[in-house]
């Protein structure tokens, strides 16, 4: 590692654009001329040379993402990341180096899309870019920038092997007038509406092709069951990856660590869901691989989950029990912990154990390994899975009263959510009756969710009253705070009776018979 890259840290920018398609011949029109455009300047002529890295068979650009080195104007690395809508990019940048190696920092945030693929060099730009700004009549600032890119596709041998030219129009403050600049382009003969990056264009058909985990269509009712199986894992499977890249981003975001943790459970319970049209051994293997990487999350998430909620709930306490001291401790005994297991999360996510897995889910989504019945209709298959895990639950919820362990009320849980995510994973083939049956599970599996949390977080509370850490005081309130939580334990209870009576009426489940 070099000097800069020792003491640089990425930074990221937001960019909104869009781009036009245009002939060599083709003139800007004067915008100047616009209602509400008060000026345009012409910031001159600039030269780039942007050198494109990705794998051989171009992940990257098959997931709209770009890295590159850029030199000239603007330099740096660049990974360029869909953010959200068309044209919505987050540019993460480092520093120019004195190297054409991809840095470290940047490339391990796309780690789960090349995994243990090497990126290299697959294609030099050479820009010609000439700019202009323009700015609002108003005087609320500069509206967007356009810029006119003559871009040459340079080869393996330093020739221009293409040629082509493009207009982007980046926004600032945007606004309405941004709307009336695409719309004078537009009109002048731009071609627009599309977003291809420079890249994808000088690479061809390949760098287009759809990404190793495609996003897919909703299956029909009479489509084979097969078809909604592989639907499912795509979906999960894509925002697993999403979550592993927000997280390798924002490592302090709790969200991003729940997400991956949520995306690993959704598969694993598809798995056990679709197991009747699965071939057993392989389906069982991959679920323990989910199983231990959702355990693996397990400490960070539920310390990030029982620190806000106790700090939180700091603030129910009397006024005369120091809560400020409690709050200090929690954050001395629980922030270390959950600290260290950010760590150790940060570096599961470059095991090769877990980078194994994701080749297993892509293989999953391709090409899974299902039973004959996985080819009868949607129609007849899904509704008996769902019917499967709602039997279960019902059995596990049937004996269930305000006396009964926490233990228990967790089984429920686990129960609830599998059923719940059974019937998510079918709800988008049979329609509305099985979205309306999946509602009322979200009732039931958030009510137990607040009765885990509080059960978590009284326990914690009164292990933390019994420490070493705590003075009297500080453990009497952690007491109070203990007695809080089970407080909301027993309303969660009350909560679930009075809930379940209606998620259990025959009405939700006619779809299951039919």
């Amino acid at each position: 590692m070099n000097r800069a890259e020792q003491t640089a840290r990425p930074h990221t920018e937001r960019e909104v654009e869009q781009k036009f398609r245009v002939h060599g011949l083709f003139r800007i029109p004067d915008l100047s001329t616009l209602p509400g455009v008060g000026g345009v300047d012409d910031l001159g002529v600039v030269e780039l040379e942007s050198a494109y890295y990705d794998t051989d068979d171009l992940r990257l650009a098959r997931e709209g993402i770009t890295f590159r080195r850029r030199s000239g104007d603007d330099e740096g690395w660049h990974l360029k990341l869909p953010a959200g809508g068309v044209g919505a990019r987050d540019e993460v940048r480092l520093p120019l180096d004195d190297g054409d190696v991809p840095p470290p920092a940047l490339a391990a945030l796309v780690r789960v899309i090349t995994r243990t693929e090497p990126l290299r060099l697959v294609s030099t730009l050479r820009t010609t870019r000439a700019r202009q700004l323009i700015r609002a009549g108003d005087g609320d600032g500069d509206v967007g920038e356009l810029v006119d890119d003559t871009v040459h596709v340079v080869g393996a041998d330093g020739a221009v092997a293409a040629r082509f030219r493009e207009l982007e129009l980046e926004e600032r403050h945007g606004g309405p007038l941004i709307a009336s600049v695409a719309a004078a382009l537009t009109e002048a003969g731009a071609v627009g509406g599309e977003f291809v990056a420079k890249v994808v264009r000088a690479l061809g058909p390949n760098a287009a092709a759809p990404p190793e985990v495609p996003e897919l269509p909703v299956p029909r009712p009479k489509d084979p069951a097969h078809d909604a199986l592989v639907a499912y894992l795509a979906l999960h499977v894509r925002a697993l990856r999403a979550a592993d890249v927000a997280f390798r981003r924002e490592p302090a975001d709790p969200e991003a660590v729940h997400q991956l943790r949520v995306a690993a459970r959704r598969l694993r319970s598809g798995l056990r869901t679709f197991r009747p049209i699965l071939d057993r051994p392989w389906a069982e293997e991959l679920r323990a691989e989910l199983a231990w990487f959702a355990r693996s999350l397990g400490e960070l998430r539920e310390g990030d989950v029982l620190r806000e909620r106790l700090e939180r709930h700091c603030g129910d306490l009397p006024p005369d029990l120091p809560a400020t001291e409690v709050k200090q401790l929690l954050a001395e005994v629980l922030g270390g912990s959950v600290a260290d297991a950010r760590v150790r999360v940060g570096e599961l996510l470059d095991d090769h154990r877990y980078l194994a897995l994701h080749d297993s889910l892509v293989r999953a989504v391709a090409q899974p390994l299902t039973r004959a019945d996985a080819e009868r209709p949607g129609r007849d298959v899904l509704p008996t899975l769902v019917a499967k895990a709602w039997a279960k639950l019902d059995r596990a919820a049937d004996d269930l009263t305000d006396a009964s362990p926490d233990d228990d009320w967790h089984i429920a849980r686990l129960a609830a959510k599998r059923a719940r995510y059974a019937a998510e994973a079918v709800a988008p083939v049979l329609g509305s009756d099985a979205k309306a049956f999946a509602k009322q599970l979200e009732k039931i599996t958030e009510i137990l969710g607040e009765h885990q949390d509080a059960a978590l977080a009284a326990a914690r509370a009164r292990e933390l009253a019994h420490s070493e850490h705590a003075s009297a005081d500080v453990a009497f309130a952690l007491g109070v705070l203990a007695s809080n939580e089970r407080a909301h334990v027993h309303a969660a209870r009350a909560a679930f009776a009075d809930t379940w009576r209606n998620v259990r009426r025959a009405k939700w489940r006619r779809w299951m018979e039919s």
